[in-house]
């Protein structure tokens, strides 16, 4: 009896154990709980992350000179980090509202390194009602349709590059790389007899490696910045070519521009030399920006600024020229309107072409030309209308 006593006496004690390690076992967390917690934290995570990198680009970017390394990648990344965190989101239980909020934020704050265009979405202008039209034609002809030794390059028919452009029939042409490789060296192309043999009734100006062809009356013609410091090789100056034609009785200026690139790709970067170079050219487009961006602000005239400027929507060098002229490719109809590479090697994911305008224009059509062949660059061709 006394045994039976002491059985029943413990028996509530052993119960409550029981009971106690039931409990601890039930909340140690299962291999899959702890997967997903740390899922959800290496996301949230990556979103702080992602936010940093995002203030960090627009405070930096066109700024600082190696914070043109971070701007290589394509803009439209911008666009798809947050997107692919927002899709994260929705699928984690911690963290979810944290992790949404963190991507808004970024892709709200990069909106303008996106290369976005939102105005693809929404109804366009009416051109003018009463104007005198003008087509104009931007293009880099990629070292004038030679075959060439180097990074990315591509054959090339220089025959079938003019007759091309001649089937384009534009008033104004803003051609780039009107020139040859020879070496490290490029040099500016001086025979113009293929252009005159092309194109009898235009007008050739050229400058440096620009070439400017006009079949209106030429009122006058100027480098935008004589004084340039540059003594780059790889394209050599000047960078921006003005020439003023006549438009029925308004004068339209058009700047033919081809600013340098960041970087020379075929150089190690695993070197000291490098990033110096990287510096040094920072300093050079600063400059070019500068001059191009004060002299359009100066200029009364309706005008067009187009060209290849080597330079992408994540890329703040070209934001102060931005403020003070409108982006004709808004009236693209392209949500994205990527100019770079055709061709292959790499996809067409840079804006590196822009076609700006201010004064009195507008844009009747814009577009966006497969070049075929001819070039590694979309061709914009664009129908204007300048008020009378």
């Amino acid at each position: 009896m006394a045994v039976s006593e002491e059985v029943r006496t413990a028996d509530p004690w052993r119960s409550r154990m029981a009971r106690a390690v039931g409990r601890w076992k039930s909340s140690k967390p299962r291999p899959a709980g702890r997967w997903r917690r740390r899922l959800s934290a290496s996301v949230f995570a990556m979103a702080i992350l992602w936010l940093v990198f995002a203030v960090l680009q627009e405070l930096l970017t066109g700024r600082v000179w190696f914070w043109v390394l971070p701007g290589l990648m394509p803009p439209i990344m911008f666009a798809v980090a947050p997107a692919l965190l927002m899709i994260a989101a929705a699928l984690l239980k911690r963290f979810r509202i944290s992790v949404l909020a963190l991507a808004v934020v970024s892709f709200t704050i990069t909106v303008p390194s996106s290369g976005i265009n939102f105005a693809a979405l929404l109804p366009r202008d009416a051109p003018a009602a009463e104007g005198h039209p003008v087509r104009v034609v931007q293009m880099n002809t990629d070292y004038w349709g030679q075959l060439r030794e180097g990074t990315l390059s591509d054959p090339r028919d220089k025959e079938s590059m003019l007759k091309y452009l001649r089937a384009l029939d534009a008033d104004v042409y803003l051609l780039q790389e009107h020139m040859t490789r020879v070496g490290e060296l490029a040099l500016p192309v001086t025979d113009l007899s293929d252009v005159g043999r092309v194109f009898p009734e235009y007008r050739a100006f050229t400058a440096g490696t620009l070439l400017t062809l006009t079949r209106l009356p030429v009122m006058d013609h100027r480098v935008v910045n004589p004084d340039t410091s540059s003594t780059l090789a790889l394209p050599p100056p000047p960078y921006e070519l003005m020439v003023n034609v006549k438009v029925g009785d308004r004068v339209l200026s058009t700047y033919n521009v081809h600013m340098p690139i960041q970087i020379i790709i075929e150089q190690n970067w695993f070197t000291r030399d490098f990033y110096k170079e990287i510096e040094r050219r920072h300093v050079i487009r600063h400059e070019e920006f500068e001059a191009l961006t004060e002299d359009v602000v100066a200029n009364p005239n309706p005008l067009i600024v187009a060209g290849d400027f080597n330079t992408s929507p994540a890329m703040g060098d070209i934001r102060g020229l931005l403020d003070v002229t409108r982006d004709a490719a808004r009236y693209s109809g392209r949500l994205y309107p990527a100019t770079w590479r055709v061709g292959g090697q790499l996809p067409m994911l840079w804006r590196n072409d822009w076609y700006l305008i201010r004064n009195d224009i507008t844009v009747d059509k814009f577009r966006s030309l497969d070049p075929e062949g001819n070039s590694d660059h979309l061709v914009q061709a664009v129908d204007l209308v300048i008020a009378k």
